[in-house]
């Protein structure tokens, strides 16, 4: 397995995990993204829980940066930029 499919599968797993477990969003506070070692999954987390857009765009992964930027920034047409099937329809589900 390519070293990019290894981390498209990483990705997927920890989409999957935080759509289980954003309804438990609110009792997290963003301090525990701080122990989040992937730094584009902690700037994610990051986003998510203070609803910053900017965060976002620390994300490199770019299917990640467009995920963020969809949910926090309420942006469906970001969806559509993200090349991953998978996560694109996991975006677009949110909408």
């Amino acid at each position: 397995m390519a070293q990019e499919d290894i981390f498209m599968v990483k990705i997927r797993a920890v989409i999957l995990l935080l759509a289980v477990s954003l309804p438990l969003a609110g009792w997290a506070g963003p301090s525990n993204c701080y122990s989040i070692k992937d730094s584009d999954l902690k700037h994610q987390c990051l986003a998510i829980t203070k609803n910053s857009k900017s965060r976002c765009y620390s994300i490199k992964n770019k299917d990640l940066k467009n995920s963020c930027l969809a949910q926090v920034g309420n942006q469906k047409s970001r969806c559509y930029s993200i090349k991953d099937k998978d996560l694109k329809n996991r975006c677009l589900a949110d909408f």
